[in-house]
């Protein structure tokens, strides 16, 4: 099966000016967003995407370095591949605040009038998952504030016209800094790449901006699509076929190609559609107040374990029930009964919408 991979072997000979620059292409730099140039590139450097690519390369495989293996393979592949490797890196900007913000940025020109802006998504740290969850009772994250500021430096900085693009909390970012851009900036906005990214909340103001520049943004998901379908979202997207099931699908390395182009296909599958209902009732239940003292509390219990990384504590939070429970027990009254009430209405949620899907199933045989 084809996949970005298969995409870079194939078009990663022909430069820019040979075939213009394709939403297939910024998948790709949006993905490369997620390796750690920040540690090898300093924020006020100019350099080749080959030549920052290979004082990591130079380190051989370090985890630090990447979020999953295939990120290494892709830098690997990346430098060999003239379309990418001559493009021209810049302000590449890595800001870490524990338990507050996750940001990542970097600016790469296609040529003498155009740039794109990539915004990272979600790493492996607990602090970046905590920020996600945070925007579905704030209005603005810290990120999101970050990823104005960064867009409105780089438009002050270059002349030229801009493209924003991201992967998951990326995808969010762009949408939120092009919305928010001063009127002079957003002009100069060509396309906004959302990649699977979620929403906004209900109670977030930001519907009659995005509303505004909704002809410049391009929404991409996978057929189960299910971090794309959280919180309010749009309903105007290109859906692509993936090797992989269910949430895993996220993963940008699963999307599939068929040729030069994504593999689309017509619809979401039932899972994805079956998740945005339990998400969307679930929601419902929960006010503001609510979902903010969750979303703190399961972060004081995560932390309390010590755990800082998702990628080691997949498994080891399975080994630790004992640990689980002394940190439930450590919270106040208030924040337990909200915990018991959102799991609860969470599984209820579940159970409605699978015993819908049921009837429907069965209706459909009978019919």
């Amino acid at each position: 099966m084809d996949n970005l991979f298969t995409y870079i072997k194939w078009r990663g000979d022909l430069e820019l000016s040979s075939l213009p620059f394709t939403i297939e292409d910024q998948l790709i730099l949006a993905t490369l967003c997620y390796v750690n140039y920040g540690a090898f590139v300093s924020p006020d450097e100019s350099i080749s995407i080959e030549d920052a690519s290979r004082r990591i390369l130079a380190k051989d495989y370090q985890g630090e370095n990447f979020r999953v293996r295939n990120d290494y393979l892709l830098v690997q592949s990346i430098v060999s591949a003239p379309r990418f490797s001559k493009l021209i890196m810049s302000d590449v900007l890595d800001k870490f605040d524990k338990g507050h913000k996750q940001f990542f940025a970097m600016t790469v020109h296609l040529d003498p009038d155009s740039l794109i802006i990539l915004f990272r998504g979600t790493d492996n740290t607990v602090t970046g998952w905590k920020e996600d969850f945070d925007m579905a009772y704030e209005d603005e994250v810290p990120s999101q504030a970050e990823a104005l500021r960064y867009l409105e430096m780089v438009a002050g900085k270059y002349g030229k016209r801009i493209i924003l693009s991201g992967h998951s909390k990326g995808g969010n970012l762009a949408l939120y800094a092009a919305a928010n851009a001063s009127s002079a900036v957003r002009e100069r906005i060509v396309r906004v790449y959302n990649n699977d990214g979620p929403g906004f909340n209900e109670h977030n103001r930001i519907r009659e901006k995005l509303e505004a520049i909704k002809e410049k943004v391009v929404t991409i998901v996978p057929e189960s699509s299910m971090i794309g379908m959280l919180l309010d979202h749009s309903s105007d997207y290109l859906i692509v076929a993936s090797s992989y099931r269910l949430i895993f699908q996220h993963d940008p390395y699963s999307w599939l190609f068929d040729g030069p182009h994504f593999k689309y296909v017509p619809k979401r599958s039932e899972d994805s559609i079956l998740f945005e209902n339990v998400i969307s009732s679930w929601l419902k239940v929960a006010s503001k107040r609510e979902r903010e003292i969750f979303v703190d509390a399961a972060y004081k219990c995560v932390s309390s374990m010590g755990i800082d990384y998702f990628a080691e504590s997949s498994f080891e939070i399975l080994f630790k029930a004992p640990e689980v429970i002394r940190s439930y027990q450590n919270l106040n009254s208030e924040e337990k009964k909200v915990m018991r009430k959102i799991i609860s209405a969470l599984v209820h949620a579940t159970r409605l919408s699978l015993l819908a899907k049921k009837k429907e199933t069965q209706k459909g045989k009978t019919g």
